[in-house]
């Protein structure tokens, strides 16, 4: 009974130090002045739209000079919250080095499809369902929607796309858009083929392809995914096989389990 009464005691003694040595080095490390900010960004491809030098100048405007200043000076969560509210950033994270570095890593979001909707406004809808404002300093090379869409950026900017579909007051074609687009940059053919989607005054898709002049009519996206395999067969064993490409004028999805063609 000593003995275990002894070892429990040991235990209790050596916790105690581990966690007073753990506290001492928490203080040691909020004492310690910051050496560098160090910024990196995950970015997609080529996009590009935050820099570091953008992200040094928020953090500056929020913290002001942060070199020098001792790691309790500036407030992580702060700078954190402030990141990830940058309508170009999915995610942010800032830590601190035990050598005293502030580490700053920041993802980029992705947008997938450019809205143009009937005013000329312009906005992007990431791959995560965001909508994301146009950037005065990069442009993405993404599927542009064009048309008879009316909705505007400020009505849906701070929602996602789920948020949008499942308020049955708003009645937007968003989600649609969304999906569509996401099925297209999804595949390897489509992606490459399709580069614009024009929405016609019945609220129609039709696809605007990069090799061939026609006006392919899509519909709704009911169906999307036999439609879009309708129409890989037409191009495979049809039009690709044959060499006439230019021969239709219209292609027409709409009609369940065919496609109807117009010639010039």
């Amino acid at each position: 009974m000593f003995k275990k009464i002894l070892y429990i005691m040991g235990w209790v003694a050596i916790s105690a130090g581990m966690l007073a040595m753990v506290g001492f080095a928490e203080i040691k490390r909020k004492s310690t002045p910051i050496k560098a900010l160090d910024i990196r960004i995950t970015q997609h491809d080529s996009d590009f739209f935050i820099t570091p030098t953008e992200i040094r100048k928020l953090i500056q405007e929020q913290q002001g000079d942060i070199v020098g200043k001792e790691m309790n000076q500036v407030s992580v969560p702060k700078m954190e919250d402030m990141m990830n509210s940058n309508p170009y950033i999915a995610n942010a994270q800032v830590y601190a080095t035990i050598d005293g570095n502030l580490e700053v890593r920041v993802t980029q979001k992705k947008p997938i499809v450019r809205i143009i909707n009937s005013d000329e406004e312009s906005y992007y809808i990431d791959s995560t369902g965001t909508l994301m404002p146009l950037s005065n300093d990069y442009t993405a090379k993404v599927l542009i929607v064009n048309g008879a869409v009316s909705e505007p950026y400020v009505m849906y900017s701070g929602k996602t796309v789920k948020q949008i579909e499942h308020d049955t007051t708003m009645h937007s074609m968003i989600p649609d858009i969304y999906k569509l687009a996401s099925y297209v940059r999804h595949n390897t053919f489509w992606s490459s083929q399709i580069t614009q989607v024009y929405v016609d005054t019945a609220k129609d898709f039709c696809l605007v392809p990069r090799v061939g002049n026609q006006k392919i009519i899509f519909g709704d996206i009911s169906d999307m995914d036999q439609k879009f395999k309708r129409l890989w067969v037409l191009y495979h064993d049809g039009l690709n096989s044959t060499g006439r490409w230019n021969d239709y004028s219209i292609i027409n999805l709409k009609f369940k389990h065919q496609i109807v063609c117009t010639k010039k």
